[in-house]
């Protein structure tokens, strides 16, 4: 599923538009152009879909495409009176409605701004494991997966509303989270300090993770 871009080629013979009255256009030349055949779609054929409070006047078909094959276009438009911007969707699953394909399209910009935030500057090392099974990459992915959605409510401003917008970004989250656990290392090796364990044992425990198998065996 993709954008289309508007100055793309449409098969003409694949397809049937029809006006006002119901009768079948004639579509001159081979192939047209999506910017030519939107204005030559009549308000009757717009239907409205609601998503999320917003409403979206649509029109859908089938019909091919050069490279592409057969696809389903869905044109949607801001407007009922087709003076708005519109955007063109295409897809080959050509049995979906065109409300599944938009609610579909609409997931795009949340997984971009996943990516974008699980990779920049290594706040959450998605790109930065090194394994060799399928199975140890996809324990990775799912702690990537957790430690962001739990970054993401930390991001949510509390509020009695179903409309929650983020208080903060993931980069700030990271940080501050980063914060608190350096502040509870320091309280805890002071704790650990003032009740009288030796400085090179604290450092012993603290470090056991990055000490060699035998050593920490023995």
């Amino acid at each position: 599923m993709s954008v289309l871009k508007k100055n793309r080629n449409l098969e003409s013979y694949s397809f049937t538009l029809n006006d006002e009255h119901g009768q079948a256009m004639r579509l001159a030349g081979p192939a047209i152009q999506v910017e030519d055949l939107a204005p030559l779609i009549p308000h009757s054929a717009l239907h409205p879909i609601e998503i999320a409070d917003t409403t979206y006047w649509t029109f859908t078909f089938t019909l091919r495409i050069a490279s592409l094959g057969k696809v389903r276009l869905v044109i949607s438009f801001a407007t009922a009176d087709l003076t708005g911007a519109y955007v063109v969707l295409v897809t080959n699953r050509c049995d979906w409605a065109a409300q599944r394909i938009i609610a579909t399209y609409l997931r795009r910009w949340p997984i971009e701004t996943f990516y974008q935030d699980s990779k920049h500057a290594r706040r959450l090392g998605l790109d930065d494991y090194r394994m060799r099974s399928a199975e140890a990459f996809q324990k990775h992915w799912r702690l990537v997966f957790v430690a962001y959605s739990l970054l993401h409510l930390d991001c949510l401003r509390a509020t009695d509303t179903k409309a929650l917008t983020p208080d903060k970004t993931i980069g700030e989250a990271c940080r501050q989270q980063a914060q608190a656990l350096i502040e509870a290392l320091i309280l805890y090796a002071h704790v650990r300090l003032s009740s009288g364990v030796d400085i090179l044992v604290l450092l012993s425990d603290l470090f056991a993770a990055q000490q060699p198998l035998k050593s920490r065996l023995s």
